[in-house]
Order: C-alpha cells, then structure tokens, then sequence
C-alpha cells in the first residue's frame, strides 16, 4: 500500500449505523444475507490457516457475527482443520440451523459450557466471533462469566473485539490480552482507530465481502488530497512561502526553533521567529530570522509595531509554541486574517477573548487542551473523541486536528479524518512543534487550511514511521524528527508492517 495513492484515495470507516445502512442496501439490491455471512466467514477462516492454527476453537454469539463464526468453522473443518465451536444459545436469525448443520456435517465440533476450559486448553487459536459492530451494552451472563478465562490465549476477533463500542473506542471491561488479528468485516469501524480499543486490536485486516467501498460520512481514514506545487527554476526564497512564528520564552526557547527547522524542511522559503527577549540568544543558530516581542507583566508575549508591520506580510502564522500569548496579540493575528495555525500558548488567550469563530485558523489542541477549549473534563473528550471534534469545529468555525493516538482532523459539517500513520514515537517533547511548524509551511505555500492539516498530519506520521526504522522501536527526539521528513516523501509501507494488513 503507498499511502500517497492517487488522488487522495479514502480507505473507507463506517459506522455501526452506516454498516447496517449497507446491508440494507445489499438486501434491496437483491444480495441474500447468507452470502455476505458466507463471504465473511471465508475471509475469517482464511486468517485463521494464515495464522497456522491445526486446532482453533471459535466462540459464537447468537447474532449475524456468530453467523460469520460458524461459516468459519465448516470451512476450517472442509479444510482438515475441524474447529471446536462453543456456542450457548442458537443464533437468532433465519438461515441458523443451516449454517450449524453444514458445520457439524463438515466435522466441527459443538462444545458444552462444561467443555470450555479443556477446549480452551486444547486450543491453539480463538475465534471472538460472539459481539461485532451492534454491541451497545457490556457483557451479559453467561458471557461476562467466560471471557476472563480467555487470558492467555491467542485470539482472533471477527469485525471487532467482543466488548467494544463501535463507534467510539470505548471497551466495556478489560479485553484480553492476548488478540493477534481483527479481521474487520466489509469496511473498518472507528474503534479500529480510536484508542483505547485500537490498541489492543493486534494486526487489523479488512475483509472485502461484496458491499462496496463507500466512504463513511461521519469518518474517513483519509490520504492527502492536496500537495504544495513544486519549485520552479526561478524562484526565490520569497516565492516558496513567508512564515512568522510567534512563540518561544526562557522556558521553552527550543520550541519555536523546532516549529521553523520543521518549515523549512517542509519547502519553506522564508521563516521569522518573534519571541520573548531571555529566548531569543539560544535560537539565533536556526535558518529563521529571530526577532524580539515585548512581554506583559505576567510574562505574556504582546505586539509590536514592528510585528504588527510584519503580520501584514507573513504568507501565514503559527502562533502559541512556547510562549503564553496574550489576548491583544492574539487579537491583532486574528485581524490580520492571515492563514494560522493556533497552538499550545495560544489556547488560553483564545478563551480568554470568548473563542470567537476563526475561519482562517488550525486549531491543533491535545485532549487537555481540547478540554479546555470546550471547558469539560478530559475524560469527557477522551470518552468520544469524534464527539469532542465536531463540538470544537462548530464552536471556533475553523478547521481542528484532535491529536492524540489516531489524530482525528474535521472541519464544520463534513467528515471527520482519522490520520494514518502516527505511532508512539511520537510521543516525545517537541513533537507538536514540529505538526505546528509543518501545517503553518503548507498554509504559506499555499494549501488551505484542511489540506495544510490532513498532509501536515500524514506526514508528521510518516516521519515518526521513517523514524522507528531508523533508529528502532524507541523512535528518537524532535530534532530527529525534524531531519526524517524528507526521507518520508514518498512512503512506502512494506509488506510486512506489524500493524496493518491491506
């Protein structure tokens, strides 16, 4: 898969209420319910011989996944690889008692509740096909009384792991442990994105049963759609794009040196740091034009004429690493109606003058931040991260990149984009400076704010995955970061990549 495809291509994510939306599609188009179930059960069983289990032992619920559960058992039995199937209760729709006679003809094995911890035992593989993307409530007896005995165990989860929300990430309970694949049926889900389901998925493969490649209209997993035009022969450091960075204190003075090396490495032509006086000597090193901004009493950066001259010829601004802003500064960049992007130290001062919509602005806020914005809780973002993101894009009217695990990035009523890639080597100081310097390069040279934030994301991650394989599983610091974007482009995921199968 090379994620820079053609034309922005959107691997497509559905909802729970969007799946149902295309069965029922199929159905009206005449496609039976049996042979969706048949397909998916193949492409279950397919996974369960590419794992090399000789002895699996498949849990079916008493709804459409068990379905796809005992389609998998006759096929691994046809096979030479006849499964255990442990099933409380018959499944509840009409083609059941055909599909666990073709099982139990085939020689798959019907289990009793007394036989499950030896079939546990006996097995090599566990197929979760009991609860998909329907789940909505926790874990009912007897079920909720079996699945801790699952630990320990490699399991294979049909669609999506058995106590998971669909449609937020959320899990009901501790899922086990031991899940080395989930095999997401027709489309993914945005809990094979969203944390904290994603992260105990194991590898994720998408099984293709005939419905189509419709994207989702709530969520995408996008590409980038938009990249900045090349250089031309003559152009000069002013025509590749101007950008003035405001940000930097005695504190954090690497932070807006990291936000311009990060530009320029990005196609920047021209980049000016405006930052606190006690910073300004340990920055001069940069290829940036350092200059100095006045601050208030509580230490907050302020505007001078000097700067004010200067907004008015940025091609765009990244405003807030490092550095408290104050709100009359901010005020200024926002009548300046230049391109922003509004991170970190601006955040306080956009509450503070009554987070005003701000259409020219991308907003990049972490779940603490994000909750501050909204004034809620952090738990409450985290909870519903696809929620917490339209409610930011309705209140600033701009363009908002959630970051976090998956960064999800939207802007007013259309869908949301969960960003690929991006993994935990990310997860290091500085790293958002290096995003805000990045999508303030994109808005210079030209891109509008959503496209400036969907490639300013992909790439950002694609550098933290050139990072991983050049320095291994630790990932290495910002700088680093900073040096590995141009070795991103182009990015070729390699065959065997742990996380992904296409």
């Amino acid at each position: 898969m090379n994620p820079r495809g053609a034309g922005g291509a959107t691997l497509p994510v559905w909802t729970a209420r969007e799946a149902q939306a295309a069965d029922r599609r199929a159905a009206a188009m005449g496609i039976a319910e049996s042979w969706l179930m048949e397909s998916a059960g193949a492409a279950v069983a397919r996974r369960v011989q590419a794992w090399g289990a000789s002895k699996p032992l498949i849990l079916v619920g008493s709804g459409r996944n068990g379905g796809d559960g005992l389609v998998a058992a006759r096929r691994l039995a046809l096979a030479g690889r006849p499964p255990r199937v442990f099933m409380p209760a018959p499944p509840r729709f009409a083609e059941a008692a055909q599909l666990m006679s073709s099982a139990w003809a085939a020689g798959a094995a019907p289990v009793a509740a007394e036989q499950l911890g030896p079939s546990l035992a006996w097995a090599d593989l566990v197929v979760d096909a009991v609860l998909g993307t329907g789940q909505r409530a926790p874990l009912q007896p007897p079920w909720d009384a079996w699945w801790p005995k699952l630990s320990g165990q490699r399991i294979l989860a049909v669609d999506l792991p058995t106590g998971v929300n669909a449609d937020t990430g959320q899990v009901w309970g501790p899922l086990p442990r031991g899940i080395v694949e989930t095999v997401a049926i027709a489309a993914l889900k945005p809990a094979h994105l969203l944390p904290p389901a994603a992260a105990a998925m194991g590898r994720i493969s998408v099984a293709d049963i005939g419905l189509g490649a419709e994207p989702g209209r709530e969520l995408q997993m996008a590409l980038p759609d938009q990249w900045p035009a090349g250089r031309a022969e003559d152009d000069d450091k002013y025509a590749r794009g101007t950008l003035m960075i405001i940000g930097g204190s005695a504190r954090y003075s690497g932070a807006p040196g990291l936000a311009a090396a990060a530009a320029m490495r990005a196609g920047m032509g021209y980049a000016e740091i405006w930052c606190a006086a006690a910073g300004a000597d340990r920055i001069r090193f940069l290829p940036a034009v350092v200059r100095v901004l006045p601050e208030s009493a509580e230490g907050a950066l302020l505007l001078s004429q000097e700067a004010e001259a200067a907004l008015g010829r940025a091609g765009a601004v990244v405003l807030g690493p490092g550095a408290t802003v104050h709100a009359s500064l901010l005020e200024a960049v926002r009548r300046a109606r230049r391109p922003v992007v509004v991170d970190a130290g601006a955040f306080a001062a956009y509450v503070a003058v009554g987070r005003p919509r701000w259409p020219e602005a991308v907003f990049t806020p972490h779940v603490r931040e994000a909750a501050r914005l909204l004034a809620v809780d952090p738990t409450a973002v985290s909870a519903d991260r696809r929620a917490a993101l339209r409610q930011l894009t309705d209140a600033t009217g701009g363009v908002v990149l959630l970051k976090g695990r998956r960064t999800l990035i939207g802007q007013g009523e259309g869908p949301a984009y969960a960003n690929w890639p991006g993994g935990p080597e990310l997860a290091t100081a500085g790293s958002g400076d290096v995003l805000a310097g990045m999508i303030g390069s994109l808005l210079a040279r030209g891109l509008d704010p959503l496209a400036a934030a969907r490639l300013g994301a992909w790439w950002h991650g694609a550098a933290g995955l050139h990072m991983r394989w050049a320095y291994g599983p630790s990932g290495g610091s910002a700088e680093d970061l900073t040096k590995a974007l141009a070795g991103a482009l182009p990015l070729t995921v390699p065959a065997d990549w742990p996380e992904w199968v296409w």
